[in-house]
């Protein structure tokens, strides 16, 4: 076993296994120390790996399939590691982050490589939509607050799927799809932003609440980006942002343009 940077990394059965500390030390400084040997020894117990029941789904898949997720981490999430990121199986949705497939199971999360799923004979394309049909809608409580007195913003919030959901908007809170698409921050896995773009001021509504997605990404688990991104037609892009000014993206400056003529 040995300590690296923000991490553990011990052979358990004859296999590697990587345990990150980032999230448990935000756990343990948001809760009152009689209750951290409590949430050490939780936080460890998850991160178990029951090996026979894996080497199951991977033979087969109809078993499997109902175990699949999608977790959204930054874009830096397993470099620097011994492994290679590449041998794990992920897509980038949102830009300067990578979109995880990965295992439920057993209340713990387990990334899926790309020599796992050799057996199901399925395209990555559609382990991904199956992965993300099951995002438990169940699990993530929907708030709406108004900013700057006429911005509605939909605040989704839970423990780990908040900004996997709004990768499926259109299927699961359509709500969130303006005219012009939808405005949106996920400063965390179990935080999201979402803004039904209708007029061309956004720019002021991401001013307004610039601060608190700052917030939950300093000081809550699973952090991922500051960045806003425009949702439109099942495609992201970032708001560019050059010394800490933030503008539209070109094509959806361009949508109100021609919308103005």
């Amino acid at each position: 076993m040995r300590i690296g940077d923000g991490e553990i990394v011990a052979e358990i059965e004859g296999q590697e296994q990587y345990w990150y500390l980032d999230n448990l030390v935000r756990v343990l400084s948001s809760n009152d120390k009689k209750l951290w040997e409590q949430l050490i020894t939780e936080h460890f117990d998850k991160l178990k790996v029951n090996k026979p029941a894996y080497d199951y789904f991977f033979k087969d898949f109809e078993h499997a399939s109902q175990y699949l997720r999608v977790l959204i981490k930054d874009e830096d999430f397993l470099s620097g590691l011994e492994f290679n990121v590449s041998d794990f199986i992920y897509r980038i949705d949102f830009p300067f982050t990578k979109s995880f497939l990965i295992f439920e199971f057993d209340n713990k999360f387990t990334y899926i490589k790309h020599t796992d799923i050799v057996e199901w004979n399925k395209s990555i394309e559609t382990l991904f939509e199956v992965a993300i049909s099951n995002t438990p809608s169940d699990e993530i409580t929907i708030e709406e607050y108004e900013f700057a007195n006429k911005f509605d913003v939909f605040l989704f919030l839970s423990g780990d799927y908040s900004a996997t959901l709004t990768l499926d908007l259109k299927n699961r809170a359509d709500f969130g799809i303006g005219t012009y698409g939808s405005l949106i921050a996920i400063p965390t896995k179990g935080t999201a932003y979402v803004h039904p773009i209708e007029t061309d001021d956004i720019l002021e509504l991401i001013e307004a609440i610039d601060s608190s997605v700052s917030t939950f990404f300093n000081e809550d688990p699973g952090n991922i980006t500051t960045n806003y991104y425009w949702g439109y037609n099942d495609n992201f892009q970032v708001f560019p942002k050059e010394n800490d000014v933030i503008s539209l993206p070109n094509d959806l400056k361009r949508l109100f343009e021609c919308e103005k003529h």
